[in-house]
């Protein structure tokens, strides 16, 4: 018996040898331009976080030093109280941002981009291949089934394995058929639909059903979700990170969309995760498993007791565990998948809601007995990412609710003692903001500018985040576990389509989606406005009017907010009167009339039409630097 073992052994350890001897570096004109453009980024982005930084603390510390002087000088009652309050708001919106600006800060001088490698020729590791399934539409489904089937990897070294956690005699049907055709096809379910912990469940039901296959587990285990389309190349891009590197348990890469609406409207694309985020952490050895796409080693697996079933995000703590199990995580920055986002925006704030509340619940990873052999570091890196999200919706939502009645008061937004301090408050915050500006202009530019500049349009999901974060909160503390999320493609709402009438439209979004709340934060904003204005136009002598508008309502960095929340919450209402006309599926498609195998074309994979219109962000930049450069010449 030992004999035997230690020959399959050195059987096996020789075809991994034999494997890695055949892994060769991409030579791609196109994605070497592309890695130089990244390299060009890694070294740019941590100069301008730490310029963003630095410039924030000159700011906020001189304007604290004003306020006190100003109060020192006699400064009471309401007006200090809205000075106080001003200065708090400014303060907690500029935190959020910072903490990105953090980990870029972090990558100083540590500009890598993980190389691109192809694994060629017939001796490959081998891989199972979970395709994680739960009620959505079938078609999709069957169209992730066929094209993973024939991806271009030796064909008795991968199986694919549908996941059913809906318990579906007709997926298990449609299953069957293919089978009929490729005999590495399974299907499996465990049974009852589950209430919660659904992927997490599914996945380790599936680490447990090819280990009862003939041949048992398989090297490696690959996970897509249901709507995720593989390229061919697949699996010969992601191994090799595997074969070169025994300190690498999971390659891991971005995700793509195909249906995203024309203009992007409501800022569904992922880049600033997949283009900006995942590179910075890939560079500090820090970069996570994003869900689906990704490759890791069965024994890794096998050694953090599978996939960790503690948190709803069960990608992100299976991404500590192997850290803390001594294992290594890559990102490989190449598009080798494309799936779909929520075609309606019931659909995406089901999305967003789930994406709060899961990386929120990654702080249990630090009630895992698993935690203890995690570093302080790894342990930081745990909390940080609940403790910086619940910060964010915490302080926005907050920011919400007190602007509205700040601006209400009338009274002004800054406090200084003299004019000498207001122009140099102003000469730091334009400092300050064109800093912040570069940094945002230059993780849009690594993005193919799908993103907003000032990192607007994300804001109208905060009051759904903030809700959801206290009902995740009040059910863990009363003992009733992790809420139950369904898939965010379930249950499409076709009554706020382009298809339905306007007054049909309006009326499902005020009441059946809850934006009459955007519709009051609006109306709260707008009166504010009008009242901080008013009260300056009240004041004795006409020569003081302008100096009086400056110091409330249009102070830049107060019209910064107002400005932006206004716009936010105009998205889901504008959305609603005008939605965009959503592609077929298959329009987005190439189809092979004879096999059915299924690409997205080139219309869906347009990087130029999903660009979003900078023209608001335009504005508030003219405005801020405008106004921002008269308050110092003349003031």
């Amino acid at each position: 018996m030992g004999e035997a073992a230690t020959a399959a052994a050195t059987s096996n350890l020789t075809r991994w040898e034999k494997a890695a001897a055949n892994v060769r570096t991409l030579d791609d004109p196109y994605e070497k331009k592309r890695e130089q453009d990244q390299l060009q980024f890694m070294d740019r982005i941590p100069k301008a976080a730490l310029a963003s930084i630095l410039s924030s603390w000159l700011y906020f510390g001189y304007s604290l030093k004003c306020l006190l002087d100003a109060q020192a000088g006699g400064l009471s009652g309401r007006a200090l109280k809205v000075a106080w309050l001003s200065y708090a708001l400014q303060l907690g919106q500029a935190l959020p941002p910072g903490t990105t600006h953090l980990l870029a800060l972090s990558a100083m001088g540590k500009a890598k981009r993980q190389p691109l490698l192809r694994l060629d020729g017939e001796i490959t590791p081998s891989v199972d291949i979970f395709i994680t399934y739960c009620g959505e539409e079938m078609d999709v489904l069957l169209d992730t089934i066929r094209v993973t089937i024939a991806i271009d990897y030796p064909k008795d070294s991968y199986r694919v394995i549908v996941l059913d956690d809906s318990v579906s005699l007709k997926v298990e049907t449609e299953v069957g058929k293919l089978r009929a055709q490729c005999k590495r096809l399974y299907y499996s379910t465990r049974g009852a639909r589950p209430k919660t912990h659904t992927k997490a469940g599914n996945l380790n039901h599936g680490l447990n059903y090819v280990a009862r296959l003939p041949g048992g587990a398989s090297d490696l285990v690959a996970v897509l979700d249901v709507d995720m389309i593989p390229s061919p190349h697949w699996l010969r891009a992601l191994v090799p990170h595997l074969l070169v590197d025994s300190r690498v348990a999971l390659a891991n890469p971005p995700q793509r969309q195909y249906n995203i609406p024309d203009g992007d409207p409501l800022s569904q694309i992922m880049d600033i995760l997949f283009d900006v985020m995942e590179p910075l952490k890939n560079a500090t050895n820090s970069a996570w498993c994003c869900g689906t796409g990704f490759i890791v080693r069965r024994d890794a697996l096998d050694g953090i007791a599978g996939v960790p079933e503690e948190s709803i995000n069960e990608d992100i703590l299976t991404s500590f565990f192997l850290k803390a199990a001594g294992w290594d995580i890559v990102y490989v920055h190449e598009d080798v998948q494309w799936g779909l986002v929520p075609s309606t925006i019931t659909t995406h704030l089901k999305q967003q809601k789930r994406t709060a509340a899961g990386i929120v619940s990654t702080a249990a990873v630090l009630l895992n007995p698993r935690a203890q052999t995690m570093t302080s570091e790894e342990r930081y890196g745990a909390i940080f990412p609940a403790f910086a999200m619940s910060l964010s919706i915490s302080i926005n939502m907050f920011a919400m609710i007190a602007f509205p009645i700040l601006l209400l008061t009338g009274a002004p937004l800054v406090a200084y003692s003299t004019t000498a301090q207001l122009r140099i408050m102003s000469v730091l915050f334009l400092i300050r903001f064109l800093a912040t500006l570069l940094y945002d202009f230059l993780g849009t530019k690594a993005a193919n500018y799908h993103l907003s500049l000032l990192g607007i349009k994300v804001g109208w999901t905060i009051p759904y985040q903030f809700m959801t974060l206290v009902r995740f909160a009040l059910s863990i503390v009363t003992g009733g576990g992790v809420p139950l999320f369904t898939p965010s493609g379930l249950n499409e709402d076709v009554n706020i389509g382009a298809n339905v009438t306007v007054p049909n439209r309006i009326k499902r979004a005020l009441w059946g989606n809850g934006f009459i709340i955007h519709v009051a934060i609006i109306a709260a904003l707008l009166n504010g406005v009008a009242a901080s204005l008013g009260a300056a136009s009240t004041t004795v002598g006409t020569s003081h009017v302008w100096s009086e508008l400056f110091i409330r309502a249009a102070w830049p960095p107060v019209f910064l907010i107002w400005s932006t929340y206004l716009y936010e919450c105009s998205i889901p209402l504008l959305y609603a009167f005008n939605p965009p006309k959503a592609m077929a599926r298959s329009a987005l498609m190439d189809r092979d009339p004879k096999t059915q195998l299924a690409y997205p074309n080139q219309r869906a994979k347009d990087q130029l039409r999903i660009r979003p219109s900078q023209t608001v962000a335009i504005a508030q930049i003219c405005y801020c630097v405008g106004v921002c450069a008269l308050a110092i010449a003349f003031s």
